[in-house]
């Protein structure tokens, strides 16, 4: 049985992504290196994403992998545990709650999806992601896909709210090596940023957190 408090709060998250403040917020930490187009392709591949909140010393945390460097278009960024919809998903919250496990060894319930933030589309793989929002208790270990996932970063979810944590990060554009930009990040530390699609994500559900900062943070 929960407690009240986490009734409380997962209630109060539900109700809220049930009106997403959606691509709007999402712009607001938009960092590209390839432009989006108008409409999104046909053939764009489709993906899903856990964030998952659990409380550790009785603090609200969510967790992110640091992506093992490879040549993928992603390699070495933070990102949310998920991956590519496989054959054998049922749906899309499958793919989040089977990539969940694959990459980080956390087991979830279909119950323990509290709900789902706005699709996003990525130019530079031509995937379009889903993020789910997803409870569980605090992780004692990560067991880690080791080609997938190089380490798990554990963040207070107040990190989000913090303005301080909100930076820019320069990023060489793939097909011009040799030119950079500065894009919007959240912060981590002195040398770990937050950028991209997953900032973007980010974004949006920093909006929505504003608004349950009373049961969460």
């Amino acid at each position: 049985m929960l407690s009240l408090s986490l009734d409380v709060a997962i209630s109060q998250l539900n109700q809220h992504l049930k009106n997403l403040p959606g691509q709007l917020a999402q712009e607001r930490m938009a960092g590209r290196v390839v432009a989006s187009p108008s409409t999104i392709p046909s053939n764009a591949k489709l993906s899903a994403v856990m964030i998952l909140l659990f409380k550790k010393d009785l603090v609200w945390h969510y967790c992110l992998i640091k992506r093992a460097e490879n040549k993928g278009a992603h390699s070495g960024q933070f990102a949310f545990p998920g991956g590519s919809v496989d054959e054998s998903d049922a749906s899309l919250i499958h793919t989040a709650i089977r990539e969940t496990k694959e990459e980080i060894g956390v087991p979830i319930k279909e119950e323990q999806i509290i709900g789902a933030l706005t699709p996003l589309y990525i130019p530079v793989s031509n995937y379009l992601v889903h993020p789910f929002l997803a409870y569980c208790d605090a992780p004692s270990q990560y067991e880690l896909q080791i080609e997938e996932v190089a380490f798990v970063k554990e963040l207070e979810l107040a990190h989000l709210l913090n303005p301080l944590n909100k930076t820019k990060t320069s990023i060489h554009l793939r097909d011009a090596p040799h030119t950079q930009i500065d894009v919007p990040a959240y912060k981590i530390s002195d040398t770990e940023v937050i950028w991209g699609a997953t900032a973007m994500i980010l974004a949006e559900f920093e909006v929505i957190l504003s608004r349950t900062k009373e049961q969460i943070i």
